[in-house]
């Protein structure tokens, strides 16, 4: 059963939102704008949609804002302290924070998909409302593409890759989401510029 974590003002909640940093699997620390970016941003919360790798990566997201993290694929290390589902009530609005690999039978599945169909966004929206019926708000990483889309009335945020892109058009990035208060949430996807990953460790770029 996923349990659910309330959070309301009376005012706008500004959310960050982060996925796949991969540290230190695939890179050594996280983007060098990143913390700047999202303080920039004046957030009052981070959500980490999983494949952190490390858990210090929490605690330095944690000097901006608290944060609340699943576990994604290469959490496995980190499952006794990270759930693989979290549901939040913020502001009014139903949100379902998740990796999106669901579990390792779909994890499998989907790359089995993904070599016959490539990407295809639709075959996470029909997970995701399996697995939370009732939310207004989806919360994803796993894909290392972005997404901020309205289905159907509901959300579905995807903030990208903050670290790796999986192809040279895609940028790395990550979000934002203010959720008014009475229900109404909006997103947008911030790219984060001027290094790119190079055997492992950032490297400034023009």
């Amino acid at each position: 059963m996923i349990t659910t974590i309330e959070i309301s003002a009376s005012q706008t909640i500004t959310v960050g939102v982060i996925a796949d940093t991969h540290i230190p699997d695939r890179v050594n620390a996280l983007h060098p704008d990143l913390l700047t970016k999202l303080t920039a941003h004046q957030v009052d919360y981070i959500l980490h949609a999983g494949d952190i790798s490390t858990p210090r990566i929490l605690d330095e997201l944690g000097s901006v804002a608290p944060v609340y993290a699943v576990a994604g694929n290469r959490d496995i290390l980190h499952r006794k302290h990270l759930p693989l589902h979290q549901r939040f009530v913020i502001n009014g609005s139903r949100v379902l924070l998740t990796h999106g690999h669901i579990d390792p039978f779909h994890y499998w599945f989907d790359k089995f998909q993904y070599v016959l169909q490539n990407y295809r966004m639709d075959r996470y929206v029909r997970r995701l409302e399996r697995l939370a019926e009732d939310a207004d708000v989806y919360i994803f990483g796993h894909t290392h593409r972005a997404e901020n889309r309205e289905i159907r009335g509901r959300l579905f945020h995807n903030p990208g890759s903050a670290s790796i892109a999986i192809r040279p058009e895609i940028r790395i990035s990550f979000g934002i989401i203010k959720f008014q208060p009475g229900g109404t949430a909006a997103g947008a996807i911030i790219a984060l510029t001027g290094s790119k990953v190079r055997f492992g460790k950032w490297e400034a770029v023009e």
